[in-house]
């Protein structure tokens, strides 16, 4: 729909029009709705019943509860039905009588069009969608009750300026994924707390294909026949990918949605998931301090961008920081910072367009800006801390490069061992060498974890990489490692990188170690004292740095 756009061409309705009060009259009779009558139109009772939220302390078998998402009119039930859990969406039904208002409403909306158009500032929208909406209802003298045009508002407003069958789940803070599978299959998101679900929203055929490329629209991006995949960022931030029709899934059109967090998960957030501990962080925290460059390394949905965000949150406040993504994911509260996101390109090159119109599979085409090209910027920009969201290409070389000559960098790539990583970093496309690689100083792995009847995210190793050997073997040191009985972190007792600080700083061994144990106490009293929010805990950290 038009509302959609972030600033909008609008046509102003006109209601003087003969033309168009015979059309709109016409559209009223179509649904059997009776200008200016008197007689109530009937309302359905909504109720949702008492309200929990989710939790870890029940089995998935006992598990029922319901929590609102934006209320009045938004909720989710969550509970197991016999096989499995049901993620059900809860919102206000409307009568049969309210169902035809609303159809007199939305066709009275797409036939208000006049000569004379309007710029819609992305703020003012729901206002001029409002105003029209009452207008309508005045105009014909719908006998709806307030209460039932806040009810018809809120899906008016939810198709033309939300996500229409998927809003509340989008609004929900304790999703991450939204994934459609095909026309008539239920979606399914995966939750903060239960993990993948199944959820009771669904799509037709028509329908699914028309919402996907309405998503694209809205993300600025066409999608069609001739590049039935793509790949956007949302309006809100969030990542998707998308495939049209049946050229490439042939169950039909798909979705999967990747959720931005607007609040980003704070360090204490962080241990109270068991993700890490205190110490741990206090020790990236102090690597960061003396400039070290550190690499998160981990598989699919492991946490590794959020544990990307939650160390990077303890970087000093004036210091500058340069981020290269692919789609901006990473969200600081750091005013020191350049945010540099990549773009696709206009044309083909050579005449030969791929088709797909995935990043990373089309060929090169004219305008393209890569991560490459952002990273050389970069280095002219005289940044403290180079942040790359992903490192998959050629782009690793010259990081690696930055960082043996003094940069720190911070990134993520997908491998779930260290030797997986040496395989990736050495083979094309990244060719870079391991005399090169060794100028890192520490790598985080990262796992989701099978955990009894849960998925778990774990940093299961923090592993400090020293030099070479004269056989050119990676000599390393696993200073922290996660103990999967006990599901606790281990500390090794001896950081080799401690070491390093001291004959290049001058700053001895022990008072690093000291230093590492009063941040990590710091930490763990941010935690008792119940301080959460992202917002509030970062402010304390930049408190204890400038004490």
């Amino acid at each position: 729909m038009r509302l959609l756009k972030n600033m909008q061409l609008i046509h102003r309705p006109s209601f003087k029009s003969p033309g168009l009060r015979a059309s709109l009259e016409s559209a009223l009779k179509s649904v059997n709705i009776r200008p200016g009558r008197k007689e109530e139109i009937e309302a359905i009772e909504f109720s949702v019943g008492s309200l929990s939220y989710p939790s870890l302390d029940k089995p998935i078998r006992e598990t029922d509860v319901t929590y609102p998402v934006d209320p009045p009119f938004q909720y989710v039930n969550i509970r197991f039905d016999g096989s499995e859990l049901v993620y059900s969406v809860l919102e206000p039904p409307l009568s049969e009588d309210e169902k035809k208002c609303m159809a007199v409403i939305e066709r009275s909306l797409e036939k208000l069009i006049s000569s004379k158009i309007v710029a819609i500032r992305p703020e003012e929208r729901e206002d001029f969608l409002r105003m029209r909406f009452s207008d309508i209802v005045r105009m014909y003298g719908l006998p709806l009750s307030e209460a039932q045009k806040d009810r018809i508002f809120f899906y008016l407003r939810k198709r033309y300026l939300g996500y229409d069958k998927i809003d509340a789940i989008m609004k929900d803070h304790y999703i991450e994924d939204i994934s459609c599978n095909g026309p008539n299959n239920y979606l399914y998101i995966y939750h903060r707390v239960y993990g993948s679900v199944r959820t009771n929203v669904s799509f037709e055929e028509v329908e699914l294909n028309r919402f996907v490329m309405r998503l694209a629209q809205v993300s600025g991006r066409h999608i069609s026949i001739l590049q039935p995949i793509k790949d956007v960022s949302m309006p809100d931030g969030s990542r998707a990918n998308l495939t049209l029709g049946t050229e490439v899934t042939k169950k039909g059109a798909t979705f999967t949605i990747r959720k931005f967090r607007e609040k980003p998960m704070s360090p204490v957030e962080l241990m109270e998931y068991n993700s890490i501990d205190a110490r741990a962080l206090a020790y990236l925290w102090l690597l960061l301090d003396y400039k070290r460059s550190i690499l998160i390394s981990g598989g699919t949905a492991s946490g590794k961008t959020t544990l990307l965000n939650v160390i990077a949150s303890f970087i000093r406040p004036e210091l500058k920081i340069v981020s290269l993504e692919d789609t901006a994911e990473l969200n600081l509260a750091h005013d020191n910072w350049i945010q540099s996101v990549t773009r696709n390109g206009f044309g083909a090159e050579g005449g030969s367009e791929s088709v797909s119109g995935v990043s990373g599979i089309s060929s090169k085409a004219p305008g393209d800006i890569g991560l490459y090209d952002l990273l050389v910027a970069a280095l002219r920009q005289r940044p403290e801390y180079i942040i790359v969201g992903e490192v998959r290409g050629a782009e690793a070389f010259t990081m690696f490069q930055a960082i043996a000559v003094g940069h720190a960098c911070l990134g993520t790539i997908h491998a779930g061992t260290m030797r997986e990583l040496l395989s990736r970093i050495e083979a094309n496309p990244m060719n870079v060498p391991r005399t090169l690689f060794s100028a890192l100083d520490a790598v985080c792995f990262s796992s989701l974890i099978r955990r009894g009847e849960r998925n778990v995210r774990r940093v299961t190793s923090i592993i400090e990489v020293l030099e070479l050997d004269p056989n050119g073997d990676l000599v390393t040191n696993p200073v922290f490692r996660w103990d999967a009985v006990s599901d606790r972190f281990v500390f090794a007792g001896k950081s080799h990188i401690f070491e390093k600080i001291e004959s290049q700083l001058g700053v001895k061994e022990e008072t690093l170690a000291q230093e590492m144990e009063v941040r990590a106490r710091f930490l763990e009293s941010l935690r008792e004292n119940n301080v959460r929010d992202y917002a509030f805990v970062v402010d304390k950290i930049h408190e204890y740095i400038n004490r």
